[in-house]
């Protein structure tokens, strides 16, 4: 068979050529001189030069590694190997047939070669084992792997080699677990897979220093969104001016979540691509500047430990002053004080949707008069473990009547069933209420024990002890999430909340089953985790009542004389259609309650 002439123009040694074109059949010239055999003795292999070395003229010396790279690439594509006739150049050192992903030389090494070998999905491909699987089906197939499984699907076959890489460099959100037993390469191999990754999670098992963001820095150039998972075990050695640099130099970074902060000691971001920023486990910063203007998230997670000396009245003025279009603020620390709130109350943050303020028992209703004066459009407002009492509630009765929609006051124990029931009617709009702990009873575990210890205590009525019971009536058209874990003071509920999906009633341990109401017509979740067993009867019972809440109403048909319509019950009635359910008729509710004793 003739092989393929190159075009007379194109320039090419005598070498290549005959890489491409080969050893023709039929002829009887010599290999090296291209004189007639019959009776030839070549000069050319006088000297015993072997003969698979390579020949090449100087002119074509710069082009050898091409050559090398197109020689090799054409020998994996095809799998011919060509007569012993032909010369050959060398293979060059650490090149290999198959890629491991787990060494980084090698894929550095095969770039040059990937660029010459690339191939089309539709094409015909190479998939021994899959059972003549389509290119396409393998790709859907396998873009649903994990990384391990990329890694380990890697191995099978050429196919599934050249998919899995074209998955890798392809993919624009990873997220990776790095086991305690895992070095630094591992993340490296692993990033350097991705050179168009945008988003990175990483769930790290061991410590973590500055050289992971060093790697990340280099493997990931255009990532946007950066978030570092730290176990309970693992230590975070990252410190402030590591990440002021990391955060400085990447351009494109757009959110960074990391966890187990306490020894950045202090930093100074300056980003203008920023947009949201969390940070957990803070102690004792000695400085926190934000120049970020366009940041629009920040979560600030403080340790509770007595010990910490960060001054978050500073932290709270250089927030409102250098992020003007901040739109949700979390600060969790148990510094929080009424000055902290009127810092942050002199920043002009018009644009403010969401206020999470937690475990500052120094917030109180004065420091929510100055949060209500200066944030009117606040749709979530989170004062859990604050000193308010009903009469701040009041006061954000009155300023969100038509923004607010999430409202958390748990651990608030000046709060009373009559605030909730107030807030309840007063804001229209609200679909969540967090209510933990805030109606709680601070002598109930005392009295249990009280009653153990003494036999007659148990006999006679604690007439004291009823008083401080409360109960709860809520009546709302919108509310679909209402939790009320831990409320040991209160002992009567009464809920007509139609929307009403979820309710926590975990260790409401007084709330007697008599005194349980619940009108929800389209409650799927019940949580009463360490109440009684005659409540947990109660609740199944109510909510697994077919008459409870909704009023069940029988399809009508006339009878055959036309004279009267009756009410035909559905067990009467064929198997229910989509008809049925267009026409609003009542579907049985499930519900879900869910129960583990103490």
């Amino acid at each position: 068979m003739q092989g393929h002439q190159p075009h007379p123009a194109t320039p090419i040694s005598d070498a290549a050529f005959l890489i491409k074109r080969g050893k023709k059949r039929g002829n009887y010239n010599c290999g090296r001189c291209g004189q007639p055999k019959k009776g030839h003795r070549c000069h050319l292999g006088a000297d015993g030069d072997d003969v698979s070395t390579p020949i090449s003229t100087p002119a074509i010396a710069e082009e050898s590694s091409a050559v090398t790279s197109l020689s090799s690439a054409s020998v994996v594509r095809t799998g011919l190997v060509s007569p012993a006739s032909v010369a050959r150049p060398a293979p060059p050192l650490g090149r290999r047939r198959a890629l491991s992903f787990d060494d980084v030389s090698v894929a550095e090494s095969m770039d040059e070669l990937e660029e010459e070998d690339r191939f089309d999905l539709d094409e015909d491909l190479d998939l021994d084992g899959s059972g003549g699987l389509p290119a396409s089906c393998l790709w859907e197939v396998m873009r649903r792997l994990p990384p391990v499984g990329l890694l380990s699907a890697a191995r099978v076959c050429r196919g599934w080699r050249e998919t899995t890489r074209r998955i890798w460099r392809a993919a624009e959100e990873l997220r990776l677990r790095v086991p305690a037993t895992a070095q630094i390469g591992f993340v490296g191999s692993v990033l350097q897979k991705c050179p168009g990754l945008l988003k990175l999670s990483l769930k790290i098992e061991s410590d973590v220093d500055a050289t992971m963001l060093a790697c990340i820095a280099f493997s990931c150039p255009n990532l946007q969104s950066l978030e570092i998972l730290t176990s309970d075990s693992c230590i975070n050695r990252i410190s402030g001016d590591e990440l002021t640099r990391f955060i400085s130099e990447k351009k494109c970074l757009t959110s960074l979540k990391m966890e187990g902060c306490s020894n950045l000691g202090g930093f100074v971001f300056s980003s203008t691509s920023l947009s949201s920023l969390w940070l957990s486990d803070l102690h004792s910063l000695s400085k926190m500047v934000f120049n970020c203007p366009y940041l629009k998230e920040i979560s600030l997670d403080f340790s509770r430990q007595v010990s910490d000396t960060t001054d978050l009245t500073s932290v709270m003025d250089g927030i409102g002053r250098s992020c003007p279009k901040l739109q949700n603020i979390h600060i969790a620390s148990v510094l929080l004080s009424h000055d902290a709130v009127l810092a942050l109350s002199a920043a002009n943050l018009r644009g403010l949707r969401m206020l999470s303020l937690v475990l500052g028992s120094g917030i109180t209703d004065a420091s929510v008069a100055a949060i209500a004066s200066s944030f009117s459009k606040l749709e979530l407002l989170d004062l859990s473990g604050s000193s308010i009492s009903d009469s701040g509630l009041g006061m954000i009765c009155n300023v969100f009547p038509e923004t607010l929609s999430k409202l958390l006051l748990a651990l608030c124990p000046n709060i009373t069933s009559s605030g909730i029931q107030f807030a309840a009617a007063q804001l229209p709009r609200l679909e969540l209420m967090d209510c933990g702990m805030t109606l709680c009873d601070p002598n109930y575990e005392k009295s249990t024990d009280e009653e153990e210890d003494d036999p007659e205590l148990q006999k006679t009525p604690n007439t004291k002890m009823h008083l401080i019971y409360q109960k709860l009536i809520i009546k709302h058209n919108r509310l679909k999430k209402l939790s009320l874990w831990g409320c040991s003071g209160l002992d009567a509920l009464y809920l007509n909340c139609p929307h009403l999906k979820e309710l926590n009633l975990n260790s409401c341990r007084n709330l007697h089953p008599e005194r349980l109401l619940l009108q929800c017509s389209n409650l799927k979740s019940v949580y009463a985790s360490d109440c009684e067993q005659m409540l947990i009867k109660t609740i199944e019972t109510q909510v697994e009542s077919e008459y409870s809440a909704v009023e069940y109403q029988y399809p009508s048909k006339r009878l055959p004389d036309g004279s009267k319509r009756v009410g035909v019950p559905y067990f009467c009635n064929p198997q229910p259609s989509d008809d049925d359910e267009k026409s609003g008729r009542p579907a049985k509710r499930h519900c879900a309650v869910i129960a583990t004793s103490s």
